[in-house]
């Protein structure tokens, strides 16, 4: 599937509305001469149904009300014929060429984008084309100048510079380079510093910041109680070392990661994804540096490892690449992959970024200097990335871990017992109803009785041999398609082995169209 065929297929209905258009043949003139019939057609048939669903947006008020879609003009003949951003989208006299009519049809484009016309109205429009599209309006079209995406200026913005360094100013002695520098905008401002906050405000400040929760009364008392110099250090390098302090400032990253335990509107669930929620914790608690914990989440895979812990924090960083929330139910499945590559590239320009690179999938982006073949320079990368397993609801792959030696050999030899039970069972299924013999008499002294199977039974009525129903005993099974009862009869005939007391068991298969209340005459 090519390229613009992914576009079309993945826009919103908002988006491909705007690049449809109207336009003539090349070559068509503005001042051919039409019948009164021709013209007549025009103004009853044609007009009004534009002016009521296309004026709206396609107009020169929407142009300057800067509503216009699609640069098209259709409130005059010359706008009409000239088409919009698309081009020509109409040639008069041949109704099979142009997608005037392919989109009030629904079938390329949908306009209007309210609802399908009316099938006469269609056939009034296939009519006009077929006799030369004629339209006495006049005036010309004046389209705004459209606005030209201009990436290298946009490249030239602030925010895509490298920082400088700032010269700092040197801090007082009780001050950092920070405390300096933001005291030399205030001076700069005109504006006062706030009085030192006392230990008291100081240690609930660091409580909600560092853990998100207040401290205790009695730690309160003891940090306003510490005489030491270095008592406030010493307040700081106990918090950033409490478990909470990951767990506090990991939650913000799992959001930038739309971290979650169940994906799609099946609510499918990841059962491993509390490792990455971990690993998240773990980087945080450990101080990890901040291009490491990308660099493992994007790569982690990639990277060199020379322990076995860090192979496995490695593999279960790169879980920030496989929490789609795509549509995993999708059966146009090259489709889904693209999704998918979609939804990696647009987490990686919001978490890594702060952009919105996913926009740059159908044109180039308006705000950010990324043009399109740059976005699929970048998902041609994370195309080759396997993380889906497709099928009818395709699934995500589940990596197994890498493991000591000894542990891998256990798993080996486990994993094997388990395919050799699973291929045993496979084959009793195959052979089950197949080797029970229709009526055998089972041997007095293991169990008196025997078994009858309902191939040897005589049918009143109509009855139907089960091809879905599979939990029954024997060779067979029927049913009566669960009508007529009372009407309908089975009758098995068998000889005993001896007279004697018996016990009758009927073998039922239970089914939504089966009947759950059939009775047994035992005679």
């Amino acid at each position: 599937m090519g390229i613009m065929s992914l576009l079309l297929r993945s826009m919103p209905l908002a988006v491909v509305v705007c690049f449809f258009s109207l336009g003539p043949a090349v070559g068509q003139a503005a001042d051919a001469e039409f019948s009164a019939e021709d013209l007549q057609f025009f103004e009853q048939k044609i007009r009004p149904v534009l002016v009521e669903h296309c004026y709206e947006c396609h107009s020169q008020e929407a142009a300057e009300n800067d509503e216009l879609q699609g640069g098209l003009l259709v409130d005059t003949r010359v706008g009409l014929l000239e088409g919009g951003d698309s081009g020509a989208a109409l040639t008069p006299g041949d109704v099979s060429d142009g997608m005037l009519l392919d989109a009030l049809r629904y079938e390329t484009f949908e306009m209007p984008p309210s609802g399908p016309l009316p099938k006469s109205v269609i056939a009034d429009f296939e009519e006009w084309i077929r006799r030369g599209a004629a339209d006495p309006r006049t005036g010309t079209a004046s389209v705004p100048a459209r606005r030209s995406i201009d990436i290298e200026a946009g490249r030239q913005h602030w925010a895509y510079q490298p920082i400088p360094k700032s010269v700092t100013p040197p801090p007082s002695s009780n001050a950092t380079p920070i405390d300096a520098l933001i005291q030399q905008r205030l001076e700069a401002a005109n504006i006062d510093p706030l009085p030192t906050a006392n230990r008291s405000t100081l240690i609930r400040r660091l409580y909600f910041d560092l853990l998100g929760l207040p401290p205790t009364p009695n730690q309160i008392d003891e940090f306003v109680h510490d005489s030491s110099p270095n008592a406030y250090e010493k307040l700081v390098d106990r918090l950033l070392a409490s478990p909470a302090f990951g767990q506090r400032w990991g939650r913000h990253w799992l959001d930038v990661a739309r971290f979650a335990e169940s994906v799609t509107l099946r609510g499918l669930v990841q059962h491993q994804a509390w490792r990455y929620r971990d690993y998240v914790i773990d980087s945080f608690n450990a101080d990890l540096p901040y291009d490491q914990f990308l660099k493992q989440q994007v790569a982690g895979d990639l990277l060199p490892a020379e322990t076995l812990d860090e192979q496995q924090r490695n593999a279960i960083a790169t879980t920030f690449l496989t929490m789609t929330n795509a549509n995993l139910e999708d059966q146009d499945k090259e489709k889904l992959r693209m999704d998918v590559v979609d939804e990696q590239l647009t987490v990686i320009g919001s978490a890594l970024l702060a952009q919105t690179i996913g926009c740059a999938r159908c044109h180039d982006h308006k705000f950010d200097p990324i043009p399109t073949r740059d976005y699929y320079a970048m998902a041609g990368i994370l195309s080759n990335v396997r993380t889906l397993q497709t099928s009818n609801v395709s699934r995500w792959l589940d990596l197994p871990l890498p493991v000591p030696p000894e542990q891998q050999a256990q798993i080996d030899h486990v994993t094997q017992q388990v395919n050799t039970l699973q291929t045993t069972i496979a084959s009793v299924k195959q052979k089950l109803g197949k080797d029970v013999p229709r009526a055998v008499v089972v041997p007095i002294e293991s169990l008196p009785g025997i078994v009858i199977d309902d191939d040897e039974a005589t049918y009143i009525g109509e009855w139907v041999q089960s091809t879905s129903n599979k939990p029954y005993v024997g060779g067979g099974y029927h049913h009566d398609l669960n009508t007529a009862r009372g009407e309908k009869f089975a009758h098995y005939k068998t000889m005993l082995p001896k007279a004697g007391v018996y016990e009758v068991r009927v073998s039922v298969s239970i089914g939504s169209n089966r009947s759950t209340q059939v009775p047994v005459t035992v005679h």
